[in-house]
């Protein structure tokens, strides 16, 4: 097997990495990369790849992950009011404030649980569309109508300001006609 290594492409992947990653780990990512490009240039990998980075796919298991925490988080939310009755129901009863039936404790649990998921899905997709994705079109996230929608409205920028400067110039040739 021949291993092509793109110089070019090699500086501006070693560019992307080292915003995302400190200094000292950028030799083994460097490794890891020149490794994975050499996987990736076959076709079966490159199919795999656009799987993987495809919102679909992506997107799913996203929905999946933080949905299942999610739904942790609003079951221990549901505990944690029907606690704040029961406490209500024992005070106005018993005149007594029992606050050890609120279940603070996994309700702040799965709270925490939820962000440190969404924190890693974020992490993984940008790890994700660090080493896999090998143009922005493969990036999960990847907005091509919002692109497309920017670079039209920068389009439309230009043409008012020129539209400006032709009518700009279009009255001061009047101005020389009438004098």
């Amino acid at each position: 097997m021949k291993i092509k290594i793109n110089v070019e492409d090699a500086m501006i992947n070693r560019k992307k990495i080292k915003s995302v990653l400190p200094d000292q780990l950028l030799d083994s990512v460097g490794a890891v990369n020149t490794l994975s490009d050499t996987v990736m240039d076959s076709q079966i990998a490159g199919e795999f790849r656009s799987f993987l980075t495809g919102d679909k796919v992506t997107g799913f298991a996203i929905g999946v992950v933080v949905g299942n925490a999610f739904s942790s988080f609003v079951q221990n939310f549901v505990e944690l009011l029907g606690g704040v009755y029961t406490f209500f129901k024992i005070w106005i009863q018993k005149n007594t404030m029992d606050a050890s039936v609120i279940p603070f404790g996994d309700f702040s649990k799965s709270f925490i649980t939820m962000l440190l998921i969404a924190a890693s899905v974020f992490f993984f997709i940008r790890i994700l569309n660090t080493f896999l994705a090998r143009n922005p079109t493969e990036k999960f996230g990847y907005n091509a109508t919002l692109i497309e929608t920017k670079r039209l409205h920068q389009e439309q920028i230009r043409t008012n300001e020129l539209l400006a400067s032709l009518i700009e110039l279009e009255k001061g040739h009047q101005d020389i006609h009438h004098q």
